[in-house]
């Protein structure tokens, strides 16, 4: 079983424009760190970029 949220929506095209508009939100605020460090030392920013979505 699994959850498939696009059947709870009665309007599609709705839906559709929630979904890319909050995926675009999440990859913006995900962009604010790409480049982050701690200290000088950004190899922890690096692994986590890479365990992210590929956008």
């Amino acid at each position: 079983m699994y959850l498939s949220f696009g059947l709870q929506w009665t309007d599609k095209k709705a839906y559709d424009e929630t979904l890319l508009k909050l995926a675009g939100l999440f990859k913006k605020n995900f962009e604010v760190f790409a480049n982050y460090k701690i200290g000088k030392d950004n190899k922890l920013t690096e692994e986590i970029v890479a365990a992210g979505p590929i956008f």
